[in-house]
C-alpha cells in the first residue's frame, strides 16, 4: 500500500520524548511536506528541530510549544500560535505518560476534577483535536491515531487488567479515582482504556475522518519513568527495561517508533481498529485487542463516557466555530 506519509502535514504531540523523537526520525525518510513538533515546553521543541533540521532535508519543520496535556487552555494558546493556513493530514497524539506518586492526583478543568492520568493519556489529546478542529486545520479525511498501550486490557505480572463491576465504577474513577490504593501502572491501564473508547465511539460518529488507537508493544527507552526519582528511575529505565528487552518482552523506541509510522502511513490499521500486541504478550505480532477486554466493546459505557466527554470539553463530531488568532 502506498505510504500516506510523502508530502502530507503531519502534528505530533510530545514530539521529543523517546518514542517521539525516535517516530519523526522515521517520517523523514518518507519524505512528508510538513512535521509540526508539538512539545509542552518551547525551548525542548526549538531544540528537537535543531537537532533534525539537517536530515530534514526538504521537509518544513515547525517547532510549537505548549502542548500540556492537562491544561486546556496551554493547548488552545498554542494552537493559536500555528500558522493559520495549515491544514494536517495525519495526526499523532502520543503525549501523556505514567502519574508515579502515592495517592491519586487530578487535574481540574471547568470546576470538575479528572483523574490525572486518564486526563493526560486520553482527554489532553481530545482537546488537542477539539482545538484544531475549531481552527479548521484537520483535513477533511485526516487520519488520527491516539497512542495505546497493552495496559488497557492488561499485562500479567505488570498492569491489571481493567475491570469494573459497574459502568458507572469507571465514570466515577474518572472522576474521583477508586478505593483501592494507587498504582501508576493500573492508572495508565485504566487511561489507555478510556482512549480506546473515545476512539470507537469517535470512529462511529464521524466518517469523514479515520480514528485509530495503536500500540507498538512495551518499549524501553522512553521518558515516561523520568518522574521517578534518583535509584528508582535508574533501576527501571537502565536494568529492568533492559531485562525486559533480553527476554524478548520489551522493544526499543527505535523498533516502536517503525511500527507507529506504519499506523500513520496506513499500511496497519482502520479506523476504529484498537490495535496492540498478542494477548498475554507485552510484545508481539500486532492484533486486534478488542476480544482481549469486555470493555472496548461495552456501547453503553461508550456512550456514557462520550457524554461526559462532549458536555465538558466540546462535541468534536459538530461543527466547530473557528477562532481568531
Amino acid at each position: 500500500m502506498e505510504s500516506r506519509i510523502k508530502e502530507s502535514s503531519i502534528f505530533i504531540t510530545g514530539a521529543n520524548g523517546g518514542i517521539g523523537r525516535e517516530t519523526v526520525k522515521q517520517l523523514l525518510l518518507e519524505k512528508p511536506g510538513l512535521i509540526l513538533l508539538g512539545c509542552r515546553k518551547q525551548e525542548d521543541a526549538d531544540k528537537l528541530k535543531s537537532e533534525l533540521q539537517v536530515s530534514a532535508g526538504s521537509t518544513r519543520l515547525i517547532a510549537q510549544g505548549g502542548f500540556d496535556m492537562n491544561n486546556p487552555s496551554s493547548i488552545e494558546l498554542a494552537i493559536n500560535e500555528i500558522p493559520k493556513e495549515l491544514e494536517f493530514n495525519i495526526v499523532f497524539l502520543q503525549a501523556g505518560g505514567v502519574v508515579f506518586n502515592d495517592n491519586y492526583q487530578f487535574t481540574e478543568y471547568k470546576g470538575r476534577q479528572f483523574e490525572k492520568t486518564v486526563f493526560q493519556n486520553a482527554l489532553g489529546g481530545y482537546s488537542t483535536l477539539l482545538e484544531l478542529k475549531r481552527n479548521s486545520m484537520l483535513a477533511k479525511k485526516a487520519r488520527i491515531v491516539f497512542a495505546g498501550g497493552e495496559g488497557a486490557r492488561g499485562i500479567k505480572g505488570m498492569i491489571k487488567s481493567p475491570s469494573f463491576e459497574t459502568n458507572d465504577q469507571l465514570l466515577e474513577y474518572i472522576s474521583h479515582g477508586n478505593k483501592e490504593k494507587y498504582n501508576p501502572m493500573n492508572a495508565i491501564g485504566v487511561s489507555k482504556l478510556v482512549s480506546a473508547l473515545l476512539v470507537a465511539k469517535l470512529s462511529d460518529l464521524d466518517q469523514s475522518k479515520e480514528y485509530i488507537w495503536f500500540s507498538p508493544g512495551l518499549t524501553a527507552g522512553t521518558n515516561g519513568l523520568n518522574a521517578l526519582g534518583g535509584i528508582k528511575k535508574f533501576v527501571m529505565k537502565h536494568i529492568i527495561f533492559n531485562l525486559l528487552k533480553v527476554m524478548g518482552k520489551a522493544q526499543s523506541a527505535q523498533q516502536a517508533a517503525k511500527k507507529n509510522v506504519s499506523a500513520l502511513a496506513g499500511r496497519v490499521a482502520q479506523s476504529g481498529d484498537i490495535i496492540g500486541a498478542p494477548e498475554g504478550k507485552s510484545l508481539g505480532k500486532l492484533v486486534d485487542q478488542k476480544p482481549m477486554n469486555p470493555l472496548f466493546t461495552n456501547h453503553y459505557l461508550r456512550d456514557e463516557l462520550w457524554k461526559i466527554v462532549s458536555n465538558h470539553f466540546g462535541d468534536l463530531t459538530k461543527k466547530q466555530t473557528r477562532k481568531n488568532k
